[in-house]
């Protein structure tokens, strides 16, 4: 994220799909940052895709959410979960309909980092005798993903720094936690615990925010394709 992002009051109004706990936390934290909301729509409420979009559904509607905005060429913002199967399909259409799209299973840049975290600290465990892997998520009663987005994506990025893919997900869901993840390893004599904690949806919120600023960019620049937070912190 080395150049100079356009501010909120300098983009368009966005239009909200969802109108749950993640999409209004968004729209807030767009209008303290000065940005201007557009239509607010439920998931399955008539709306045509203008300008600049953040959806925030559920699995079910995600896709053909997707679909309209790169079909009317309108750059998009999704949290959704449930859906990456069809990934590697939404990305080239946002290719081949020249849209730049982002998705994430966590908007959090402390997300973001402990991902970063959890791969090269799964590189080293990978070195020593005797440890087994896990990984745990908690989140509120209303959640119906499970295992979490996030949780799928700490596993992926693990893996790829040598975590068995075997490792298994443990999904609890009580009360309104917003959001807790830990990748842990056991063993006869010890334990070594990664742990990320959300205590609001603030963070997701900013980040979000800092999400739609740089694919409104990504989008002016003729920089199409479906992004991600890694191509948001990219160094």
């Amino acid at each position: 994220m080395n150049a100079v992002l356009p501010l909120p009051s300098d983009l368009p109004p966005v239009q909200f799909v969802g109108r749950g706990k993640l999409g209004q936390a968004v729209a807030d934290a767009w209008r303290r940052a000065g940005g201007t909301v557009g239509d607010v729509v439920g998931r399955d409420g008539a709306w045509v895709p203008r300008h600049l979009v953040f959806e925030a559904t559920q699995p079910a509607s995600v896709v053909g959410h997707l679909h309209s905005c790169l079909d009317e060429g309108v750059p998009v913002v999704t949290g959704t979960t449930g859906w990456l199967d069809r990934l590697e399909e939404m990305a080239a259409r946002a290719k081949a309909q020249g849209v730049a799209g982002f998705w994430a299973t966590n908007f959090s840049p402390g997300v973001h980092a402990f991902n970063q975290v959890a791969a090269h600290a799964s590189k080293l465990m990978g070195q020593l005798q005797g440890y087994e892997a896990s990984i745990r998520e908690v989140h509120h009663v209303h959640k119906l993903d499970a295992p979490s987005g996030t949780a799928l994506t700490l596993k992926r990025h693990a893996v790829e720094g040598g975590l068995p893919e075997d490792t298994p997900i443990e999904s609890i869901r009580e009360g309104d936690v917003v959001g807790l993840h830990a990748l842990a390893w056991e063993s006869a004599h010890d334990s070594f615990v990664l742990q990320h904690e959300a205590k609001s949806r603030a963070g997701f919120a900013e980040g979000a925010v800092l999400a739609l600023r740089w694919t409104w960019r990504q989008h002016q620049l003729g920089q199409h394709g479906l992004y991600t937070m890694n191509d948001l912190f990219t160094p």
